[in-house]
Formats: C-alpha cells, sequence, structure tokens
C-alpha cells in the first residue's frame, strides 16, 4: 500500500519549513508569490492534498461571493447574475448581490460593507473607476473579476464583450443602408465604461465617414424609460430634423422611441430606423421585431463564475477573456425615406 504523502514530506522536496507548507494552503497571503507556487506544484505533483474540512476552518471561508450590479430592473444584468450564481451554488457557494447604480466612482462605502461582510470572490458590473475601493481590494488581496464589459484593466481582470467594437457594428450598418443623418440616444455616461465606449465609437464611427455633423447625442437616465424616450425624441427631431436613424444603447431605451414614434404617426422603419443594445428575450416579438446587439450574458456569467472557482480553489489568477457580440438585424432598421438617401 502507497503510503500517504505528508506536509513533512511535501516541506522536505520544496526546501521550506513545515509552517510555510501549512501557510502557503491556509494563508496564502503571508507567504511569497513564487514560494506558495512552489510548494503548490512541488504538492501536487506528489498528490499531497490538506484535509479540506480542517483547511476550511483554519480559513475561515464564508463561502459567499458578492457581485455588484448597476440595477435589478434590467433583463440584461438579471441573466448575467442568474448564470453566475447557479454556476457557484451547484458548487456549494452563496452569492450575494448588491446594486450601486450607474456611477462606478462612487461604490467604496456600499461594497466595502459587502467585502467586510467576509466574502470569499467579488464579481462587478463594468470597469471599477473608484480608486479607493481598487485599493481596497488590491490590498486584501480578493479574487475580484469585472464582468460584461471587456476592459484592458492590468490589476482587475475582465470578462466580458467590447463595446466600442458592438457599436461600432451598428453604426456601420446603418451608414451601409444609406443613412446620412444618424443619432444616439445614450445612458448616463459619468462612471459609466459601457456608456463611454458606446458614445466613442459612434462619434468616431461617424467622424471616418464625415457624418458626425449631422448627428446629435442625447444622454438621459434609466429611470421612467418611457417618458425619457419621448424627450429624447422630442431633442432629437428638434435639433437634428433630417434623422433618419437612432442607435438607442439599449432595448429599453428603443422600445420608448418606437412607442413614441408610433404615438405621433412616425413609421418604423419607413420614416425612422431604431436599432438597440443587448436583445432581450421580447426583441423578437416587437412590431416591428428590433434590429440590435446580441450580448452573450448567460455565457459570460458561466465563465466568470469558473474563473472564480478556479481562483479560490486553485489560486490561480483570473484569466481576462473577451467574449464577440453579434448584430441582428431585423424590421425596425431599413433603408432611409428617398428625400434623405441622396
Amino acid at each position: 500500500m502507497m503510503k500517504k504523502v505528508s506536509v513533512k514530506d511535501v516541506a522536505l522536496a520544496a526546501g521550506v519549513s513545515v509552517a510555510t507548507v501549512s501557510r502557503a494552503y491556509n494563508l496564502p497571503d503571508k507567504v511569497r508569490d513564487d514560494v506558495r507556487d512552489k510548494v503548490i506544484q512541488i504538492a501536487e505533483r506528489m498528490g499531497y492534498s490538506p484535509n479540506p474540512a480542517a483547511q476550511a476552518l483554519r480559513r475561515q471561508r464564508s463561502h459567499t461571493i458578492g457581485v455588484v450590479i448597476p440595477s435589478l430592473n434590467y433583463a440584461i444584468f438579471a441573466r448575467l447574475v442568474e448564470s453566475f450564481q447557479e454556476v457557484l451554488v451547484a458548487a456549494g457557494y452563496n452569492v450575494l448581490v448588491l446594486t450601486t447604480g450607474y456611477d462606478n466612482h462612487k461604490m467604496f462605502s456600499p461594497v466595502k460593507k459587502l467585502i467586510d461582510r467576509g466574502i470569499d470572490g467579488l464579481m462587478v458590473v463594468g470597469r471599477i473607476f473608484d480608486q479607493e475601493l481598487r485599493d481596497y481590494i488590491i490590498s486584501r488581496k480578493l479574487p475580484c473579476v469585472t464582468s460584461y464589459s471587456y476592459t484592458d484593466d492590468s490589476q482587475i481582470p475582465s470578462i466580458g464583450f467590447d463595446n466600442f467594437e458592438a457599436t461600432k457594428k451598428i453604426v456601420e450598418h446603418l451608414i451601409k443602408m444609406g443613412h446620412t443623418h444618424i443619432s444616439m440616444f445614450a445612458g448616463p455616461s459619468q462612471g459609466n465604461d459601457r456608456q463611454q465606449e458606446r458614445i466613442r465609437a459612434f462619434k468616431e464611427t461617424l467622424t471616418q465617414n464625415d457624418l458626425m455633423e449631422n448627428a446629435i447625442i442625447v444622454e438621459r437616465e434609466y429611470v421612467d424609460a418611457a417618458r425619457q424616450g419621448a424627450e429624447a425624441l422630442r431633442t432629437i427631431r428638434s435639433e437634428r430634423p433630417g434623422t433618419t436613424a437612432i442607435v438607442c444603447n439599449s432595448d429599453v431605451f428603443a422600445f420608448s422611441i418606437i412607442s413614441e414614434c408610433i404615438k405621433l404617426g412616425i413609421r418604423v422603419p419607413d420614416e425612422m430606423s431604431i436599432a438597440g443594445f443587448d436583445d432581450d428575450s421580447y426583441t423578437s416579438l416587437f412590431n416591428p421585431p428590433l434590429t440590435t446587439i446580441a450580448v452573450p450574458a448567460t455565457e459570460l456569467g458561466k465563465h466568470a463564475a469558473r474563473e472564480m472557482l478556479s481562483a479560490l480553489t486553485h489560486r490561480k489568477h483570473i484569466v481576462p477573456s473577451r467574449f464577440e457580440t453579434h448584430l441582428i438585424v431585423r424590421e425596425s432598421t431599413s433603408t432611409p425615406r428617398a428625400k434623405d438617401a441622396s
């Protein structure tokens, strides 16, 4: 019968003390990264595994993961959190959800309270602009991933998609259809990297095609979408009366614009093309069905959860991942009316 590998055997093979091996598993923050990695690699090669019950007790793990999202009012975030939670619950973890609004400059106080409750890891929607929170997460060496948006953040990894490239697909589609007067209905951009990147893509793509002078960007809050859509359409028609297409930075915004067009007798898409963003479940059922960007929210949530589990179980770094989006062309967009197509 093969002798069971002990902590002493691992210490001898790694050239460290028994205490160092113990800390590598139970108090990893107290061991240099290179030493910890060496010890764990040798231990795995030798077939050593610590007692899981004792290890959990010593670590005082809560088996709870925190999730920070802007709002509970949007289906896209629900899909993301649901798939993230599904994977983690199956692995024996609980998930706590916190909403902090859309400005990621103002997150420290509520998220710190969540972290101080003893969560084992954290997922946040969008780039974290709050430097105080970033410093706190990094100092605590808390496994953290941002999701929905893919960012080039060198300190906090992201698992998401490129909002710039996604929006560029919509704008280029409308330009190819012959639209020269395109406007945008955007959400609040302060501390919101999703909206910032979509607005940047809109501006740059139109500028490259010498069309930006025909455009206007209207920013509104997400509350009371019907009223915001009516106000946005009124502003667009007043300041850019030649507009034949509107890029909406959420499907809800697109529906609010379409509803207002119906009230005003503006035919969609004959007189006004409308595009959305996210491809919520009802987009194909609306009249007319909505052209939009399909966001892989379910896949993003599952992948983020698996990376989080890998970080917690094997002390591996969370690997950033960029997912692709797809333009779904439906009946809410068409070529512009003849008098503006020339």
